[in-house]
């Protein structure tokens, strides 16, 4: 197997050479006024990509998504508090069982299949018959590839007490997200998917009202580390250009991601979106053309930075990805538990581009027809250029 291959997998990404040598700068001081700048003008930039201004706060910590997502509930509970969960998949699920771990009560809604979305009038009807201190609900569920109509949820309870948790792991930087105007309080991601820097950075999101709920909550329930009190008054400080410390930042990684902010708005905000919906369109129809089904059951739900896939019943998974392998591709196989070994995902986002796509959709060809799949080789390929030409891309 060759070392130059295609990571194609829903995180972490390839990232841009340019953030990866910006990252290798070598010895720098978090307590710097080189560094208190460029960290002020990343926590300016993290807002510009949700379309809010300086009355939303953005914290950024070392740490993983996971972090990211204990953090954004586990700040705005108080004991007792009851918390709706919205789950349309495997990480709508990692919310249920990150609360069992606190003392407040939970309810669940849920898919009956993978590839749905929990209706928006289910959600309505359970928010008008009970009430809540928080929702949570994933914006791109990673493990079925679907997208949550967020701003249907937003914009319901946008006049209401209760906060919207949005975990936007595998959306930020690859879907629209316009927090103020959607009514979203918290969103919450990491650093190595769609935003395109390596893992380790976990970024939320507060709105006023968020802000307002941590002031009465005082983070009382948040485990020391995670506590975003303590948090605030470091990034407020780093805004004034005052080093202030309570804990190392990822000194070297938020470099990255001020490298990578400057990269995306460089593309801009619009283009960049509408790259990633046609790039995971080329995609999906490829797929559909070579005679595979996609996980997600309505174009409109579909995800612009990841796909899954069902395999062909006589395919094996550990077959496919190893025969992906072979032809320098790397895609991930399923985790949803019931399915698991029947489908794979790939990704496509961050800087990936037409050529990337092409490519995993010609190894995926070559793989099924290697493994005995009658498919005509190209089918898949053109389909996707088909799309590509559409839209002059």
């Amino acid at each position: 197997m060759s070392e130059r291959r295609i990571l194609a997998i829903p995180g972490p990404i390839i990232f841009e050479p340019h953030v990866l040598r910006s990252i290798s700068i070598g010895h720098l001081s978090h307590m710097s006024s080189e560094f208190v700048w460029l960290f002020a003008e990343v926590l300016g930039g993290l807002r510009r990509l949700l379309f809010v201004d300086d009355d939303y706060k953005v914290v950024v910590l070392a740490g993983s998504g996971t972090l990211a997502m204990e953090a954004g509930v586990s700040n705005f509970i108080d004991k007792g508090s009851r918390v709706l969960v919205v789950s349309n998949g495997v990480f709508g699920d990692r919310f249920v069982e990150l609360l069992s771990q606190y003392p407040v009560e939970v309810d669940v809604l849920k898919v009956d299949e993978p590839g749905e979305v929990v209706s928006s009038e289910k959600i309505f009807s359970k928010l008008s018959e009970e009430d809540y201190d928080l929702v949570t609900v994933t914006h791109v569920d990673t493990s079925t590839g679907v997208r949550h109509p967020i701003e249907e949820l937003g914009a319901f309870l946008k006049d209401k007490e209760t906060l919207l948790v949005v975990d936007g792991v595998c959306s930020v930087a690859g879907e629209e997200i316009r927090m103020r105007d959607w009514g979203i309080d918290v969103v919450l991601t990491g650093s190595q998917k769609a935003i395109g820097v390596p893992p380790g950075l976990a970024i939320l999101w507060l709105s006023p009202k968020a802000i307002e709920k941590l002031d009465k909550t005082k983070g009382k329930c948040a485990p020391y580390y995670m506590n975003l009190c303590r948090w605030l008054s470091i990034m407020r400080s780093y805004e004034n250009l005052k080093p202030k410390y309570f804990a190392t930042p990822a000194v070297n990684l938020i470099v990255g991601l001020h490298e990578s902010l400057e990269l995306i708005f460089k593309e801009g905000l619009e283009d960049r979106f509408k790259r990633h919906r046609i790039l995971a369109e080329s995609f999906r129809k490829a797929m559909v053309e070579i005679g595979l089904k996609v996980m997600a059951k309505k174009e409109d739900i579909a995800a612009s930075t990841v796909t899954a896939v069902y395999l062909p019943e006589k395919v094996q998974l550990s077959s496919f990805l190893k025969g992906m392998l072979k032809r320098n591709v790397v895609v991930a196989g399923g985790i949803y538990p019931e399915i698991k070994d029947r489908y794979f995902r790939v990704g496509h986002m961050g800087p990936a581009n037409a050529n990337d796509v092409i490519s995993i959709i010609a190894a995926i060809e070559r793989t099924l027809h290697d493994l005995g799949l009658k498919i005509q080789l190209g089918s898949g390929v053109g389909a996707a250029q088909e799309v590509l030409a559409k839209h002059e891309y």
